[in-house]
C-alpha cells in the first residue's frame, strides 16, 4: 500500500479526482449523493465516471486528505469515525490519475492511482468535519475537515452509499 497525507486547497466547496478528462460544464447536482460525484463530460453523473468531484464543507481553504492506493480492496474502516462514506467506480483515463485542485503544485503531494495498477478503479471516499467547514466557510489556518480516499483496481460497479450523516451532505440529497 502507498499512503500519503497532505493539506490540499478546497475551492468552491470542492476538489477533484481525475486524469486527462474533466468537464463539469453542465453539472446541476440532480441525483447527487452529497459527497462524491462520478461523472462523464460535460458534468453528467455516470457509473462508472471518467472523473469525480468531491464536495467539501469548506468553501475555500485547506482540507486534510489522505490517499491510500492498494492492489486489492482494503478492509472497511471504522464507519463510526466518519460522517460520510461513498464508494464509486472511476475510469480515470490519462497518465496520472490522482486528486487535483485549483493549485497545480498540490497534485504531486498525493500518490497517483496508477500505483495500484491499471484502472478502472474503485474509490472509497470518507469525510468528517464538513459541517464544521460549512460553518466556517473560509478556513484560513488549520483544516477543520478531513477526508480519506482509498483506491484499488476493480471492475466497474454501481455507486454504493455506505454512510450519510452530516448536514452538509443532506443539503444535496434533499429534493429542492
Amino acid at each position: 500500500m502507498i499512503s500519503a497525507t497532505a493539506r490540499i486547497w478546497a475551492s468552491n466547496n470542492q476538489y477533484w479526482i481525475n486524469g486527462d478528462v474533466f468537464d463539469v460544464g453542465e453539472w446541476n447536482y440532480t441525483g447527487f449523493n452529497g459527497l462524491v460525484a462520478p461523472m462523464a463530460a460535460p458534468g453528467i453523473l455516470h457509473d462508472p465516471g471518467d472523473f469525480a468531484v468531491v464536495m467539501t464543507g469548506t468553501e475555500t481553504g485547506p482540507v486534510t486528505v489522505t490517499v491510500e492506493v492498494t492492489e486489492h480492496e482494503p478492509e472497511a474502516t471504522d464507519d463510526g469515525a466518519w460522517d460520510e462514506i461513498v464508494e464509486v467506480s472511476l475510469l480515470l483515463p490519462g497518465a496520472r490519475p490522482c486528486v487535483t485542485t485549483d493549485i497545480e503544485d498540490e497534485a504531486p503531494l498525493l500518490p497517483a492511482f496508477t500505483a495500484a495498477g491499471p484502472g478502472p478503479f474503485r474509490v472509497r471516499v470518507h469525510a468528517r468535519g464538513r459541517d464544521a467547514g460549512q460553518e466556517e466557510l473560509i478556513v484560513e489556518d488549520d483544516p477543520v475537515e478531513e477526508h480519506l480516499i482509498q483506491v484499488w483496481p476493480a471492475p466497474a460497479a454501481p455507486t454504493q452509499v455506505i454512510k450519510t450523516s452530516d448536514t452538509y451532505g443532506m443539503s444535496f440529497r434533499t429534493p429542492n
